[in-house]
């Protein structure tokens, strides 16, 4: 009930309340204005390839806190922006994913145009992308990773171009973690590139866009490397997120406006959170619901 009414009450100010902290300004490199009102944070600029999305908070696991992400995408000026929720109930001891045919009907209840989760591999993805259809809800993000050590196994599941080709015709993009060496390593740099050109043309052939993840830890760590390993790729289909909690993680105190700005054609997906600048803990910190804290 706490949480029904806090997502009810903070539609409300998204849809009449001017955002603090929003990149307003043209991006450098010509690309178009950033979206107003998104969020109360920030808004994504158009991406260029495919269908434009929208706003999307996330919920933590478990506990559903209320979260953000924003798919790179267009905002009419006087449309409220759709409203997603971003599960991840992984990692977390005791806690198991509930199946998506539960999820779909919580987030119905709620009020969210749809979600993003894990892509899984197997015969349930169908099923999955159905229960969601069935509650009329969209699967705009699915996120997956990537191993970009030459020495430690295959770079990806041997199922997951299969898995993007059976997204075809569906408005999604794919989150990919770039992991398994220490961030920036240049072991990882041959690999990560074939493999991201590779699934690249994949993504092409079915319409969906690749989006590197930054995340604390990750290979793909820093958000200016990532930026430049897609500037490297030089892939239509590939681009590259903004993760606000693993940003302020990685590049406490810098300004993020400057470089998603300039970036702005390659901005495809934006994780928002409510979050304290100077957290050093990620509960009650760096992740907080969406209308608490600095953002």
């Amino acid at each position: 009930m706490t949480l029904a009414l806090r997502s009810a009450s903070l539609r409300r100010r998204l849809r009449f309340t001017a955002p603090r902290r929003v990149a307003r300004r043209p991006a450098e490199d010509g690309g178009p204005n950033p979206a107003p009102g998104a969020c109360g944070a920030m808004a994504a600029s158009v991406n260029p390839v495919g269908p434009p999305h929208r706003l999307i908070p996330r919920m933590s696991p478990a506990l559903f806190l209320l979260l953000g992400i924003a798919l790179a995408g267009s905002i009419p000026a006087l449309a409220p922006p759709k409203f997603y929720a971003y599960c991840i109930e992984v990692g977390v001891p005791g806690v198991h994913p509930r199946p998506w045919e539960e999820q779909a009907a919580l987030l119905r209840q709620l009020g969210y145009d749809g979600g993003g989760f894990e892509l899984s591999f197997d015969d349930t993805l169908e099923a999955n992308l159905l229960a969601f259809d069935r509650a009329g809800l969209e699967v705009c993000l699915v996120w997956t990773s990537l191993n970009v050590n030459p020495g430690s196994g295959p770079v990806h599941d041997p199922r997951l171009p299969g898995a993007l080709r059976r997204l075809q015709g569906r408005s999604i993009t794919v989150s990919l973690l770039l992991r398994g060496l220490p961030p920036a390593d240049p072991r990882g740099r041959a690999t990560a590139l074939r493999a991201l050109r590779e699934l690249g043309d994949v993504a092409d052939r079915a319409g969906l866009r690749l989006s590197i993840y930054n995340h604390v830890g990750d290979w793909t760590e820093s958000l200016p490397f990532i930026v430049e390993l897609v500037r490297e790729v030089n892939h239509p289909r590939v681009g590259f997120n903004f993760n606000l909690c693993h940003w302020l993680k990685v590049h406490a105190g810098e300004d993020w406006q400057p470089l998603l700005r300039a970036h702005a054609s390659k901005l495809f997906a934006v994780t928002l959170n409510g979050a304290t600048v100077g957290a050093s803990t990620w509960t009650h910190g760096l992740i907080r619901p969406l209308d608490e804290g600095d953002f």
